[in-house]
């Protein structure tokens, strides 16, 4: 009893270390990707676009392993219910407690991007992600890049001007090993926290609910924050769009490494439908008055909790 304890008291010293690590990497890398954006004159958007590639990287180690394991289909419900963390969760609450952001100059790779991230819905209405299901996502997910490439391009013709090279080197670096950090430190405190609730009785089921969907976008979660914070809601926001269709990219990886066969019933069905709303919803919100204030982090939190409630009620009560 008294080494349950022991590690117990230990993983949550290593947490309260692990949050700590977390929040100064999540900060010093929102700091510098602002110093760099300024420096080549490039758009937040886009950087936060480069941004959510890079921390979308744990779930494709993930979901490799996965794959390499035979239970692919694992990854699925985990890839695309992210999405609805994102946008549902993370969006929703960052907007509650920041009240606004605004998004008439992100509404260009706003649609193409809602596209990509709803072609999973389409692809998989037959039970599986063949081998062409993947090369699809895959193209698509290239497409939107060269895409959002192009707007970037035509809409800054400046050449890039290094102010200091020194300090601009220095802010690179620090951006870098910033991310290293993010990464690393999130993926431990998820590893801490199983850890934990290994030695309490909790269902696996509220472990995945409240610890993985949650664990596995820790790195969206504090970027997001810090960038409300220091004052870069675009890089925020569009870190997140960059998380959700990236999702896309990794689960076009995983079917060509192994054609992925679910079962075609409720789950899949509830989860296709709330992704279809909450991505319609926010497409609205930021066209129809082009930004996102409080009541709309409102709505899409009310969509996110929905969607748990609803998933509690398929397994409690029809066993699905």
């Amino acid at each position: 009893m008294i080494k349950i304890y022991m590690s117990i008291f230990l993983n949550l010293i290593l947490l309260f270390f692990l949050f700590i690590v977390l929040g100064i990497a999540a900060d010093l890398l929102v700091k510098n990707i602002k110093y760099l954006a300024s420096v080549i004159k490039m758009r937040l958007f886009a950087l936060g676009i480069l941004l959510g590639i890079i921390t979308t990287l744990p779930e494709l180690s993930v979901g490799i392993n996965a794959t390499i394991e035979g239970v692919a289909s694992v990854s699925v419900g985990n890839i695309l219910g992210g999405i609805i963390v994102l946008i549902g969760l993370i969006v929703g609450v960052s907007l509650i407690l920041n009240r606004k952001i605004n998004t008439s100059n992100n509404l260009k790779e706003l649609l193409p991007a809602t596209i990509v991230i709803l072609s999973p819905v389409l692809l998989g209405i037959n039970g599986n992600y063949s081998v062409i299901d993947g090369l699809i996502m895959i193209l698509l997910y290239i497409g939107l890049l060269f895409y959002i490439w192009l707007i970037n391009r035509s809409s800054n013709r400046e050449q890039i001007i290094l102010v200091n090279r020194k300090k601009t080197t220095k802010a690179f670096f620090l951006a870098v090993i910033s991310i290293i950090f993010v990464i690393l430190s999130s993926r431990w405190i998820v590893e801490a926290t199983v850890n934990i609730l290994h030695y309490i009785n909790i269902s696996k089921l509220t472990i995945g609910l409240l610890v993985f969907s949650i664990g596995t976008n820790l790195p969206e979660i504090t970027i997001t924050f810090t960038s409300w914070r220091r004052k870069a809601s675009e890089l925020s926001l569009s870190h997140l769009i960059s998380s959700a269709f990236a999702n896309i990219f990794v689960l076009g990886v995983l079917a060509i490494m192994r054609p992925i066969n679910f079962t075609m019933g409720p789950a899949y069905y509830l989860l296709s439908f709330f992704i279809i709303l909450i991505m319609i919803l926010f497409l609205y919100f930021c066209y129809s008055h082009k930004r996102l204030d409080r009541v709309e982090g409102f709505v899409l939190l009310g969509v996110y909790a929905l969607f748990l409630l609803s998933n509690l009620f398929l397994i409690f009560v029809w066993g699905s």
